[in-house]
């Protein structure tokens, strides 16, 4: 299934990339399980998507990809369960939050376990290479992010990982346009104050 759902993500059909998604989303459901056309469409649309969040949330390409997947199964699930109330988009991003989350806790552990084995391999490997800059900043924001409160971290997840709008951003949380703008600015202010604890530091 995973390994389809790879294949189909990357084909277009003509004609359905012109509709919108509420109609692909109507076409699913009419077609599933038996016609994957109208949801090959979505995943071309929303993989991209689907893959930054989980990796945002997941930390790793390997395990990203493979978390990815098992949401867009989530989704090809779940997908009659769409109501039209908000955006496909915005409940398509609930979806994924959600998995990610249930996820975190047992990929930490497989992490864990990982990373011990590789630096108990690695003291015996001395490295003589200097880090890049650019991996330097990159190792410093990812820091800062896993610092952060988590609700904290979730909302510049959905602003700059996910692309989402300020308007999609208060739908998945529930809130207020206003109470959305606030805890970004919020969010934002915090992890300027810990990059900066982190740039000073190193």
């Amino acid at each position: 299934m995973v390994e389809a759902l790879k294949k189909l993500a990357s084909r277009r059909v003509e004609g359905l990339d012109k509709l919108s998604d509420a109609e692909i989303v109507a076409l699913c459901k009419k077609e599933l399980p038996s016609d994957l056309t109208a949801y090959r469409e979505l995943l071309r649309r929303y993989e991209g998507l689907v893959y930054n969040t989980c990796a945002k949330y997941i930390g790793t390409s390997q395990d990203a990809e493979e978390v990815t997947q098992d949401a867009l199964i989530q989704v090809f699930h779940k997908i009659h369960q769409f109501e039209g109330r908000s955006a496909f988009k915005t409940w398509l991003y609930k979806i994924v939050q959600n998995y990610c989350r249930n996820r975190v806790a047992k990929l930490a552990r497989k992490r864990e376990s990982k990373e011990e084995y590789q630096k108990q391999v690695t003291e015996f490997e001395p490295d003589h290479t200097e880090p890049r800059e650019d991996s330097v900043v990159k190792e410093k924001v990812e820091n800062s992010m896993k610092k952060m409160k988590d609700k904290e971290r979730e909302i510049l997840i959905m602003k700059f990982t996910t692309g989402l709008t300020i308007q999609e951003i208060a739908e998945v949380m529930d809130i207020g346009l206003s109470a959305a703008k606030m805890r970004l600015y919020r969010a934002l202010d915090s992890f300027k104050v810990i990059y900066s604890k982190e740039t000073t530091e190193a």
